[in-house]
């Protein structure tokens, strides 16, 4: 016969084993801002592709503008959401220049991803007959490997977190709103002496450059992978906003 302390003990059993049960796996916000990461840049990899093979015309400007065209269909909504969460974890990391807000470690994040499309097509070190098969290949292996970002474990896992993010812009976006669509530009005069200062105080030293219109200058040091300050120059005198 089965007293009352063990029907206690198998009641508590159940009910834990139950409650494990019915409780659905959470994504913390570390696991949430690396995939939207990854989201974005893979956004702004993709998109790099598709302007550059549009560029060159002809059938292969068709094939670029119908696959983005597919890329989108299918990922728009997560990339609004990811830019959305990316945004709101870099609130604290951004500043105001010129109208708009802006993160030098989006900034950063998506310029790399472009240089690596850039890289990877190297358009301009083959012939106009190799351009279009290097493109129509990038193309044809986009659409065999599919086209959806949640093909990747790390997007799928996250996916449920990220669309819980509100006030979805599902407008297409080339980068990160924080990039603030900023592309590779040339140093500008007070490059040099903020890049020599900042080495001597990091290890691991790079200096973003972030705009160069003379005489207003944005620039942005790093040390490693960690955003450490922005210098906002006008006629060559800069002020420093640690971030």
């Amino acid at each position: 016969m089965i007293n009352f302390r063990q029907i206690t003990r198998l009641s508590l059993i159940t009910l834990l084993l139950s409650g494990c049960a019915a409780t659905p796996p959470t994504s913390d916000n570390n696991t949430l801002a690396a995939a939207a990461e990854k989201i974005l840049y893979k956004n702004v990899y993709y998109n790099e592709i598709f302007a550059k093979c549009a560029a060159l015309g002809g059938e292969i400007e068709v094939d670029a503008i119908n696959v983005q065209q597919d890329w989108l269909n299918a990922n728009a909504k997560l990339v609004a959401a990811a830019d959305n969460f990316y945004s709101q974890q870099q609130a604290d990391n951004s500043f105001e220049y010129a109208g708009l807000t802006l993160a030098p470690t989006a900034i950063r994040m998506a310029l790399q991803a472009s240089q690596e499309a850039q890289t990877e097509l190297s358009l301009n070190k083959r012939s106009i007959a190799n351009q279009q098969k290097t493109c129509s290949f990038m193309l044809a292996k986009m659409s065999d490997a599919g086209l959806s970002l949640t093909s990747d474990p790390q997007v799928a896992n996250a996916q449920a977190g990220l669309m819980n993010e509100q006030l979805l812009d599902i407008n297409a976006l080339n980068s990160p709103r924080l990039a603030g669509n900023i592309k590779s530009i040339p140093a500008g005069k007070s490059y040099f002496s903020i890049n020599k200062t900042h080495q001597n105080n990091c290890p691991d030293a790079y200096t973003l450059v972030i705009a160069n219109d003379w005489p207003k200058e944005a620039y942005a040091n790093f040390c490693g992978s960690k955003a450490m300050e922005v210098l906002l120059c006008d006629w060559g005198k800069c002020e420093a906003k640690k971030l």
